[in-house]
Formats: C-alpha cells, structure tokens, sequence
C-alpha cells in the first residue's frame, strides 16, 4: 500500500476500518451467537431477515471496494488523462473516502435489522445482558465502525487534505501542451517527407 502523503494515509486508514466493519457485519449476519445461542433467523421477523441480507450484500460489496482502495489504489490512479477529464467536467474531485463513506452508509440496513432484535428482547437483554453472544457484540461494533468511525475520518479528511483539483488542472494543461506539440510534429512530418520526394526527381533528371 502507498503511505507517502497525507490523502493516501487517510485512504488506507478508512480502507482498513471499512473492511474491519464489513467483518464483523458479515459475521454477525450469519453466526448464531446473538441470544441464548440463538442467531439472527431464529424467529424469522420478516424485517430483520430482509434488512440483514441487504447488510451482508453491501458488506461484501464495501469490504471489496476497501480491498481495492487500501492495496490497488495509488496516487497515480486518479491523474489519468481519462480520470482528470471527467472530473474537471463534472468539476469535483474524486476522493476514495467519498466513495467508501457512501457505501459504508449502506451498512444503515443493518443498523436497523440490529435495532429490531434488541428491541424485540429487549426485556431478556435488560434482566441479563451476559445472554447476548458474541455475534450481538461484533455487530455493534461493525455498525459503530463503519456508521461513526468511518464519518469521523471523512470529516477530518475534508478538513485536512487540500483539494487535488488544481493539481487535476495543471495536469490535464501540460498533456493537452504535449499532445498538440506531437500532433503539429507528427503532422510535418509527411510534408518534409513529400517535399524531398518531389525533389529527388528533378535532381535525378538534371544529370545528363
């Protein structure tokens, strides 16, 4: 992974607090450990089976993306010719943070699948809170994680990293200076090419 500058260390930290949520969301879908041994299906509540599916879907999908930022994604990546045109048109940079906050916040689903079930026990969790098992537990943090821990170092990104726009512009600037110095050369070319070809005969027929 590339730790060089200060925009690539915060995408590495939120990449690996992302796929650390997406673990434990993952885990906690699909293990029987909430309550009494019992899993999150046990009573098959329709709400709780449809928003946990939705939350294990998206935990996947986020926790590929993290994979991606934290050990394919470079500095390099977003100064592409094709990158920078489209972001200067749409005028916004492209911050893997953004991305990886707006799927993290997918993960609301399974806020909401875990709110469900404690709100259906919650008379067995407050008489005794030793009975919630560990993929009760790891839920919570996987939630905690990528619903507030990932929002906090958005935020503090946007407050600390410089907007790489300008950069973005410089770039595209020097490529088009470039691309039209080898377009006018390349261009020449022929012509000094047909301009000796047209004088070659002459010479050729001056000599007796």
């Amino acid at each position: 992974p590339e730790l060089k500058d200060t925009i690539s260390r915060f995408r590495f930290t939120q990449s690996c607090v992302g796929l650390s949520g997406c673990l434990c969301v993952s885990y906690a879908v699909w293990t029987p450990f909430w309550l009494k041994d019992g899993g999150l299906w046990t009573e098959w509540n329709d709400a709780e089976r449809v928003f946990g599916v939705l939350s294990f879907l998206l935990a996947l999908s986020a926790g590929a993306l993290s994979l991606v930022f934290a050990l394919c994604w470079t500095s390099e990546t977003v100064r592409s010719y094709s990158n920078t045109r489209a972001l200067l048109m749409a005028g916004q940079a492209l911050y893997p943070t953004t991305l990886l906050l707006l799927t993290m916040s997918s993960t609301f689903f399974f806020l909401l699948s875990w709110s469900f079930f404690t709100y259906h026990h919650s008379e067995e969790i407050y008489q005794d809170f030793s009975i919630l098992g560990s993929s009760y537990w790891l839920g919570a943090l996987g939630w905690i994680l990528l619903l507030v821990v990932e929002t906090i170092i958005f935020v503090a990104e946007q407050a600390i990293v410089p907007d790489i726009l300008e950069d973005l512009e410089k770039a595209l600037k020097s490529w088009r200076v470039n691309s039209r110095l080898n377009r006018s050369f390349s261009d020449g070319c022929p012509h000094l090419a047909i301009s000796k070809s047209k004088i070659a005969p002459k010479r050729y027929m001056s000599v007796p």
